[in-house]
């Protein structure tokens, strides 16, 4: 009452909690004192200093602190045996104001706090528990309805109302309670309500509406996300195998697959391959396993999943005595499974090809599985080299930066000197027709082509070397002899004996006596004017 009076309220942080602690003491004095009397001064206090605080006069930051305080004062009636006053009070508590219009939530939300009490989640949780445990299952109904109506029902609430109801054995109208909940909330908060939805409507109609519960099924189903749809779907196929259609069940399972994570398809490939074992057989197992095996994005699997179905594949075909089918499927995983860490797949063939192979087989198994850990090593190297390359890039980057206009000038024309394979050093060699695509590429010809004659590269070849034919020569000669000279200068080499053969003597005898020792040129001179 002092911080009433005095005004000190406005320095307090939590004036509810405060007063609350405060009535809670005096209250327990009350009883120490033995003074039960509910007239007493003691609780008169309290009830003048509880009704004191739910005044407008009382500046609350929010909706929840005045909640706390009816709360705390109807449970004071409670343990003074006050039930119909608890409720009045709730009552009083939860009443909506008169207004002249509806207010837009906007201006909603400047009203005070006092103003807002009647959509007080905590306060109509309250008033539904006393109303369940006090009142009758028309005004707990009734007071369930109006916190539907105003949306300041939580899915917790959907769960107890319907609850409430099928205790009574009102089951459609819990299966109403189900509709509207799942109309007001959607996924993730909307999960537990579908759950408890189709369970308790397949407990209560099993087999003899199964359309309807079909319907149910295939409505949780379409919005919800991967992470919860597992439960869902798991439900939905027990209940085609118990009620209604094998074939059904199987197209569940089927669905079921892509639907969930990846890290949970494959329990539901197990399960889907335990249910067609008994159902269907070998055939429809076999296609279960294939289409898990070759699945492709977005509905495979993870690659050790892979390995884990193959092997068991593998085991299945092994023991129908399928040997030659078997080793296929160990071929078909091997390229998933790196020596280096799958190794209990290895295994498994190992000891597949030890009691079932032979010599060739098992040479075959190791020459796969050296294939395998090459073009793994090979990808690691690409890997580690792209990512190098990378991290060179990014430090390199700040010190690449030019100073001014010509340092970056002078950059760009060394990069144009280089070759434009990404990750390729250059070893310096000046490659031709760099810049033919390039503009102003036909100005630049003639610094070009002398570049090239100037090539510090270029190869000279000795005279053991020398492939040309004696026709060429032969042409050079008809050439010079008619005077089509353009003004080259032309080297004059000699010509390697074995391109002769048996000339090649007669050759050396006529330089022998002439003492000189002649070009293919000047012999063959000499030899058209003889």
């Amino acid at each position: 009452m002092l911080l009433l009076s005095t005004g000190a309220y406005k320095y307090v942080a939590d004036l509810a909690t405060v007063w609350c602690v405060w009535a809670e003491m005096e209250l327990l004095v009350c009883h120490a004192s033995c003074r039960t009397d509910f007239n007493s001064p003691t609780i008169t206090n309290c009830m003048y200093g509880f009704l004191e605080l739910c005044s407008p006069q009382v500046p609350y930051k929010y909706v929840d602190d005045l909640a706390t305080v009816w709360c705390e004062w109807a449970e004071m009636e409670l343990r003074h045996n006050n039930f119909k006053s608890a409720l009045d009070l709730m009552q009083r508590g939860t009443a909506a104001p008169q207004r002249p219009r509806k207010l837009s939530p906007d201006e909603e939300r400047k009203l005070p706090v006092q103003e807002r009490l009647y959509r007080s989640s905590k306060l109509w949780s309250f008033y539904a528990d006393l109303e369940e445990s006090l009142g009758t299952i028309e005004s707990a109904c009734k007071v369930y309805d109006t916190m539907l109506d105003l949306k300041v029902a939580t899915p917790q609430i959907i769960l107890n109302y319907a609850l409430m109801l099928q205790e009574a054995k009102h089951w459609e109208a819990s299966f109403q309670v189900y509709e509207r909940g799942t109309s007001l909330f959607k996924y993730p908060h909307v999960a537990d309500i579908w759950a408890a939805y189709l369970k308790s409507f397949v407990a209560r109609y099993g087999g003899s509406k199964l359309e309807r519960a079909r319907d149910l099924f295939e409505t949780a189903i379409k919005d919800c996300p991967p992470e919860q749809a597992k439960p869902l779907y798991l439900e939905y196929a027990a209940l085609e195998e118990q009620h209604g259609l094998a074939r059904h069940a199987m197209q569940v399972y089927e669905r079921a697959i892509p639907a969930v994570p990846k890290d949970q398809r494959l329990s539901v490939v197990e399960l889907y391959v335990s249910r067609a074992t008994d159902f269907f057989g070998i055939a429809k197992v076999r296609e279960i396993y294939e289409t898990a095996i070759e699945s492709e994005p977005p509905a495979d699997l993870p690659e050790a999943d892979v390995r884990t179905l193959c092997v068991r594949y593998a085991q299945l075909e092994r023991k129908l005595g399928e040997i030659d089918r078997a080793r296929g499927i160990f071929v078909h995983g091997s390229h998933l499974a790196d020596p280096r860490t799958a190794k209990a797949y290895w295994d498994a063939w190992n000891d597949f090809e030890v009691r079932h192979g032979n010599e060739d087989t098992f040479r075959e198994m190791l020459r796969i599985k050296r294939s395998v850990t090459a073009s793994y090593a090979q990808m690691h190297i690409h890997s580690t080299a792209q990512i190098v390359e990378a991290t060179a890039a990014a430090m390199a980057q700040p010190a690449a930066m030019p100073a001014d206009t010509m340092a970056a000038l002078e950059a760009q024309a060394v990069l144009d000197a280089g070759t434009r394979l990404p990750g390729f050093v250059s070893a310096g060699v000046i490659q031709q027709g760099q810049d033919q695509d390039r503009p102003g590429a036909a100005a630049t010809a003639g610094g070009q082509q002398a570049a090239a004659a100037a090539n510090p590269e270029e190869i000279e070849l000795g005279d053991d070397d020398e492939d040309e034919e004696p026709a060429a020569a032969g042409n050079a000669a008809a050439t010079a002899e008619d005077g089509d000279d353009d003004g080259a200068d032309v080297q004059e080499r000699a010509v390697p004996a074995a391109v002769f053969g048996s000339l090649a003597q007669q050759a050396a005898q006529q330089e022998g006596e002439q003492g000189e020792q002649l070009g293919a040129l000047e012999r063959f001179k000499r030899r058209r004017v003889e």
